[in-house]
């Protein structure tokens, strides 16, 4: 989804639009997370959360002989979606911009969208600790597809069809490759041990697409990355406005302050849609 752009400067606006574009194209780039989840658009000056309906499940009955129904009592919960500001805050003198041979202010546009994106993808991240499941950490060293697969069904077997994510460290990405790859596995010889060798690159697997990021949530005490495989009901993901440029020029410094900030934040709309994996990355 692309991001909008807002600009609000003192003056010579028309110098930064290298910067907005920058910003803007490699905060699209970069994220992955919004592509997963449920997107929400946060209108302006109405508050710093959003709550969003959660609707209880229902099930139909069979009506034969034109007899009554039976009243279904129509039951929901909320989530609540607490926004927050992620910010680069950047000062450009005038001897740095004037002497560079790049672009400079294209550069920090494209630095400080890709460390936004980082920053919005962590917020989702950092929710997986909430899903249902076993907390129990999974050996890097027997992490296979077996263990996306079970969670897969479990979830199919909760009557949610899909579509299906599985995020996992790189770490864990690694071994999961060599073990499709080895020459004990039945792919090994196909065409999907061959994209892999190939592309380094996983795509899916029952029917999950299989993103890896190290981004994940990782314990560098214990050594265990919160993985998870979920669906896009799973997570809830709100964002007012897009990318937002201020500029203010420091003549005394004879820079010129910029900050880019982008207004979001995430939260679990349903914990039965996603469910946890742990991945121990050094045992």
């Amino acid at each position: 989804m692309a991001y909008p752009s807002f600009q609000n400067t003192d003056g010579n606006s028309e110098l930064y639009s290298a910067l907005v574009t920058a910003a803007q194209y490699a905060a699209y780039e970069q994220s992955v997370a919004r592509q997963m989840v449920t997107v929400f658009d946060a209108p302006l000056n109405t508050g710093k959360s959003l709550q969003v309906p959660v609707w209880s499940a229902l099930a139909a009955e069979i009506i034969s002989d034109e007899a009554t129904s039976t009243l279904v009592n129509t039951g929901s919960t909320s989530a609540t979606i607490n926004l927050a500001e992620h910010v680069v805050y950047r000062k450009i003198s005038d001897m740095l911009r004037d002497s560079s041979a790049s672009n400079v202010l294209a550069a920090l546009g494209d630095n400080a969208g890709r460390a936004i994106a980082e920053s919005l993808d962590t917020q989702v991240f950092s929710k997986f600790a909430d899903f249902s499941g076993s907390s129990t950490a999974i050996a890097v060293g027997s992490f296979s597809k077996d263990d996306i697969m079970d969670r897969v069904a479990t979830l199919r077997g909760n009557k949610i069809t899909g579509p299906f994510y599985c995020v996992i460290h790189p770490t864990a990405a690694n071994a999961l490759k060599k073990a499709l790859t080895g020459s004990s596995s039945y792919t090994a010889s196909g065409q999907f041990a061959d994209n892999i060798l190939q592309n380094y690159f996983v795509s899916q697997i029952a029917g999950c697409q299989v993103i890896e990021s190290s981004l994940v949530p990782y314990a560098s005490g214990t050594g265990v990355a919160t993985c998870a495989v979920f669906s896009p009901s799973a997570l809830g993901h709100a964002m007012r406005g897009g990318i937002e440029l201020e500029t203010m020029r420091s003549v005394k410094d004879r820079a010129t302050e910029l900050s880019v900030k982008a207004v979001a934040g995430a939260a679990v709309l349903q914990a039965s849609h996603g469910i946890i994996m742990n991945v121990d990355l050094v045992a």
